[in-house]
């Protein structure tokens, strides 16, 4: 038998009711039924009779509280229909022994972190969701109790001595078994980079095969999930780029990016199967343009933190030879490694209400050798001198997806910092110039050309990207020593 539910909320904003919708309609899909008045109160039905009666029903498991400001202000007033609710569920909550009926969501925060709680249940553990980063481990945590299925139920007593102390689990990969002796292959012969690293490129293409789809279903959500699965398997192969990177983008070494540049050219190969047997479908090869633009945006973050600041120019202002064995190959920039990824962002926009589909899958499942806010400024720097450089071709643009997750405080202190002549030095190569005067009429020329334009914009109201002359201030550029 299903698991009944009621949700109280306080309407607010459409954009809030819409949320309070979605969540009601996924634990909906996932076999527990909600009782909410969008769709369960009928015209003419008494509301603070359909409240009380949804709030002392025997047969509603749970009542969760939708907690955001307005609702809180309405429950400590005692105002409207809320405060109504809030009178009913408060001597239920004190009364009624089984007080884990009442799940406080929490969806909003004050200025100081703070969950806005109502007075009464300013002392209840609360699930929260006021980070949409998080919201599916939040989802799952609320779905486990609803459907009393603990992620971590108490584990069976062994019955003998584990053996980690002798034994452990390893990565058994080939790029694992180059990666892992290759800072010590180094550190004796620094010369030899160039050799090591096209050692491990080559054979991490390679390995990259093993990855290719088979999917044959023509539903969409059916195929997102199998690409999804395929990514997460790949994670530990992708985790061996990672370690790679960090080694070789040290700037005691001489890594000739060419190597990088070589492997990027690539990706057009993994396009299409392998070997050409006839029928085959391209969405298959969807995975490998998610991957290469993923592990592009690692080399980026990863050379910046390294302060790489060379090889970053290089990466961002070379020329691409794409290989591509059926078409004559045209030179074009890093930014042809970009793609709008519509069957992932349909996706995750239906089945979860995500304003970036991609954006959202890179933090979600960011490498915790990266920091978020390393791997958004690396989008945000790839959007950057895409546009600066662009032309006159509207194709040739990045779009920093993963800007949306940036923290709130986030001032990105590599732009801040270019006030400091010494860090203008250091960075400079990174906008194609040789001093703080060119530097400055760049910026002024893209100022000006972006005077008539609107700034880019998520959709459906939500962030837009700030003009790059709003993080840089022309003026003050290498003022300071």
């Amino acid at each position: 038998m299903s698991k009944k539910i009621f949700i109280s909320y306080s309407w607010g904003l459409k954009e809030h009711q819409d949320w309070v919708v979605n969540l009601g309609k996924r634990l909906m899909d996932d076999t527990v039924d909600v009782i909410l008045d969008k769709w369960s109160l009928k015209e003419g039905n008494d509301v603070h009779h359909f409240m009380e009666s949804m709030v002392q029903a025997d047969d509603i498991y749970r009542v969760l509280i939708i907690c955001d400001k307005n609702y809180k202000n309405k429950s400590d007033n005692r105002d409207g229909g809320v405060g109504t609710e809030t009178q009913i569920i408060t001597s239920e909550v004190y009364n009624n022994q089984k007080q884990e009926k009442f799940i406080p969501i929490v969806i909003e925060r004050d200025s100081d972190n703070n969950p806005y709680l109502p007075i009464y249940l300013s002392s209840r553990k609360y699930i929260d969701f006021s980070n949409e980063e998080y919201f599916e481990e939040s989802y799952e945590e609320l779905l486990r109790n609803i459907l009393e299925a603990p992620s971590i139920p108490k584990p069976k007593l062994g019955t003998k001595v584990p053996l980690y102390i002798t034994e452990s689990v390893t990565n058994n990969t080939a790029t694992n078994s180059i990666v892992r002796t290759l800072d010590n292959q180094l550190k004796k012969n620094p010369e030899k980079i160039n050799s090591y690293s096209i050692q491990f490129l080559d054979t991490f293409l390679e390995s990259l095969w093993d990855f290719e789809l088979k999917s044959t279903t023509h539903i969409l959500n059916d195929f997102v999930e199998e690409l999804i699965d395929g990514l997460k398997s790949y994670k530990i192969l992708r985790e061996d780029f990672i370690d790679f990177l960090f080694i070789i983008t040290k700037t005691e070494y001489e890594i000739d990016v060419d190597n990088l540049i070589n492997f990027f050219e690539k990706k057009s190969l993994y396009s299409r199967p392998r070997v050409d047997t006839g029928s085959w479908n391209s969405i298959n090869y969807d995975i490998y343009k998610i991957i290469f633009q993923e592990l592009f945006l690692y080399t980026i973050s990863i050379s910046l933190k390294n302060k790489n600041y060379k090889l970053v120019e290089e990466l961002l202002h070379s020329k691409y030879y794409y290989i591509d064995v059926y078409t004559k190959t045209e030179p074009k920039r890093y930014t042809e490694l970009y793609t709008y990824h519509t069957n992932l962002e349909r996706y995750f926009e239906t089945k979860f209400n995500r304003i970036t589909g991609f954006g959202h899958f890179i933090i979600t499942n960011l490498s915790d050798k990266v920091k978020k806010g390393d791997m958004v400024f690396a989008d945000l720097l790839c959007h950057y001198i895409g546009d600066l450089f662009a032309g006159n071709d509207y194709r040739d643009s990045w779009f920093p997806t993963t800007y949306l997750y940036k923290e709130n405080y986030s001032n990105f202190d590599f732009f801040e910092r270019l006030s400091s002549e010494r860090h203008f030095e250091k960075v400079k190569s990174i906008f194609d110039v040789n001093s703080k005067e060119d530097l400055k009429k760049l910026l002024g020329e893209y100022k000006e050309g972006k005077k008539d334009k609107d700034r880019i914009r998520y959709g459906r109201g939500h962030d837009s990207i700030p003009f790059l002359h709003e993080l840089v201030k022309i003026e003050d550029i290498g003022i300071n020593r």
